[in-house]
């Protein structure tokens, strides 16, 4: 059987980079999940008191489709970083074999290059979806660099865009940000004919795992 366009070119790609070992490490379909947080905020203003108040911007990526996610929440506790988590797995439908963290205290309590410490609740939130857990490891910036560039993505097409308005609950921002994601989701990569929705669609849907019933 043939190849539609898209894959062909993935899987071209793939060839090349096999070729010259000093191109980008590819991803293999349904592999991973990159979750990190964007440095800079979005903000709500409390229409009671006025009050400004600051969110944290969560991230996801997939490793092969590049598909991306995001969403805001009120702080990076464990309780909403699992909560991000899980809404992303709903996003993609599906969950990897892993999700990767930039060592986030909600994920890893301890740090370490060999045998990391990963928060109890965290990894049974893993485990609910079938999922391992893998801290980047440090001092490669290789293992960072996919969901960096998400970080830049969703600055650029997303941040700019809430900023123009002004908003006075975190369901309302999150309810703005859907529809900023399926556009840049959508829209076709530079210099190829194809987009992040249309390359998950055709390789990476396929091999995720399906989502257990419940949501954990």
């Amino acid at each position: 059987y043939g190849y539609q366009k898209s894959q062909f070119n993935h899987y071209y790609m793939m060839w090349r980079r096999s070729r010259y070992p000093n191109a980008i490490i590819e991803h293999k379909a349904g592999d991973k999940m990159y979750v990190d947080y964007t440095g800079e905020k979005l903000q709500i203003i409390d229409p009671d008191t006025g009050e400004i108040i600051k969110l944290e911007v969560f991230v996801a990526i997939l490793g092969a489709s590049q598909l991306i996610y995001a969403e805001a929440s009120r702080t990076q506790n464990t309780r909403d970083f699992i909560i991000s988590n899980v809404n992303a797995l709903e996003y993609f439908g599906g969950s990897p074999r892993a999700v990767v963290t930039d060592n986030l205290k909600a994920a890893v309590i301890k740090s370490n290059k060999y045998e990391p410490t990963i928060n109890e609740a965290f990894k049974d939130f893993a485990g609910h979806y079938t999922m391992s857990v893998l801290p980047a490891a440090p001092y490669r910036p290789t293992y960072k660099s996919l969901v960096e560039g998400a970080v830049r993505i969703i600055y650029r097409e997303v941040f700019v865009e809430i900023n123009k308005q002004v908003f006075s609950s975190l369901d309302s921002i999150n309810a703005a940000i859907k529809p900023l994601l399926e556009k840049l989701n959508s829209r076709l990569f530079s210099k190829r004919d194809y987009s992040r929705r249309e390359l998950f669609e055709e390789i990476e849907a396929v091999a995720l795992n399906q989502l257990p019933k419940k949501r954990y």
